[in-house]
């Protein structure tokens, strides 16, 4: 008996899952040059060549068993996603999987396949045991090992998403300050910080100055433009902050008398401006040499910050924030006869 056409779409469906697990692994070698990942390919490759060579000989349990699985954990992982907030509920996804989960049962149990797979047996019933152990092994091995590992990424803060956007804006707005810097040291036209009355005004000129070949911006930081204390005339050292988001009073960062103490991490509604989701528990430093680091409330102490020493400004530095110029200034006051307090 020829192979039917329901059987040769199913296997159809095998051979493309070999051919993504190899295209997917080699662009993953291209992209990144590690050459481990055909290592990492082992598994599923092993898999999806099983589940065809299985079905060649009829014995549709390896593939239909395996297939159900595979999309079903998938399905899984969609739901923990959409449950804890991270993807919202796509339509056409859900119909693809639930296609890719159900179409080969319905067609390997087809009439015409039916009387393919018993020919292929001899007339024989068909040996389920050992993939329902292989199954049952991948379903085990999910449960301990892999479901407690999504979970807790599933389970991630949206807070942690909101850092990690504002740390990528932090360095594109690096680029547009080193990038003015350099066109005043060239002699070229530049934004002079000196004529802005705030961080946010120096931010949106550098935004406006700087656009790519077609004329537009070529940063565009969005609801990001007016949360950035940004260091006017900062000393040449890499340490020294450079720009950090604007709920870091820039006087308590770089005190030398409170080293030990936290920072007062201050929402921004405080002052009219926009609430980034995490104001009060973490910040987002960008220091002169480029270093990024993400502060959290409870490690928010200069000294943790800084702990080659926390540095210190020049004569004429001074800090623009949304809210307007803040000088930093080392000097003694005398609170108490024989008593001096560095601010």
């Amino acid at each position: 008996m020829k192979k039917p056409l329901p059987v040769k779409i199913v296997e159809a469906l095998g051979w493309a899952y070999v051919a993504l697990v190899v295209l997917g692994c080699a662009v993953g070698v291209w992209k990144s040059g590690a050459p481990s990942l055909f290592i990492a390919a082992i598994f599923p490759l092993a898999l999806t060549l099983v589940m065809v060579l299985m079905l060649r000989r009829g014995r549709r349990a390896w593939f239909l068993w395996a297939n159900t699985l595979a999309w079903g954990l998938v399905g899984i992982a969609m739901i923990g996603a959409i449950l804890c907030g991270r993807m919202g509920v796509v339509l056409l996804e859900g119909i693809l999987l639930l296609a890719f989960m159900v179409a080969p049962i319905v067609l390997l149990h087809l009439r015409p396949a039916n009387q393919w797979c018993s020919e292929k047996l001899g007339g024989k019933a068909e040996p389920k045991g050992c993939a329902a152990v292989f199954c049952t092994t991948i379903i085990v091995f999910f449960l301990v090992f892999i479901f407690p590992e999504l979970i807790y990424i599933f389970s991630i803060s949206p807070q942690m998403v909101a850092i990690s956007r504002l740390q990528l804006h932090s360095r594109a707005l690096l680029g547009l300050v080193a990038g003015n810097k350099t066109a005043r040291e060239a002699g070229d036209n530049w934004v002079d910080p000196s004529a802005c009355t705030n961080s946010t005004q120096f931010v949106q000129a550098l935004c406006e100055k700087y656009k790519d070949d077609n004329g537009e911006r070529s940063c565009d930081l969005g609801p990001y433009t007016n949360i950035w204390c940004i260091a006017i005339n900062p000393p040449n050292a890499d340490s020294f902050p450079l720009i950090f988001s604007c709920n870091i009073d820039p006087r308590e960062l770089l005190s030398q008398a409170e080293g030990d103490c936290r920072l007062t991490l201050t929402c921004s509604k405080d002052w009219g401006g926009n609430c980034f989701k995490f104001c009060e528990k973490a910040a987002v430093i960008v220091c002169v040499g480029g270093a990024t680091q993400i502060v959290k409330s409870k490690y928010s102490s200069p000294n943790r910050i800084f702990p080659n020493g926390i540095p210190k400004p020049g004569p004429d530095t001074y800090f623009l924030t949304p809210t307007g110029r803040v000088d930093i200034v080392e000097r003694q006051v005398q609170s108490v006869p024989g008593n001096a307090k560095t601010l």
